[in-house]
């Protein structure tokens, strides 16, 4: 069990993908990890806002790994 005073809230909805959607994971070529960086800096200058998870990071993570990780951080 976890001890933590904050509160989680996660939810996600599985959809098969198709031609021409949005994809899912981060598509980690030049372009796309150029622009992750400028939201990474956007992103520094916010207060009390925590930018997590796999859009937060660029990369694919499970989903249970990246909430345990979200609940270790010192939110203070």
């Amino acid at each position: 069990m976890y001890e933590n005073p904050k509160t989680v809230i996660s939810e996600e909805y599985s959809e098969e993908y198709r031609s021409g959607m949005e994809p899912f994971y981060p598509v980690n070529d030049e372009r796309n990890n150029a622009l992750a960086e400028q939201y990474r800096q956007l992103a520094s200058q916010e207060k009390n806002v925590i930018f997590g998870g796999r859009l937060a990071e660029y990369k694919y993570y499970d989903m249970a790994p990246i909430i345990e990780k979200v609940l270790s951080l010192n939110f203070s």
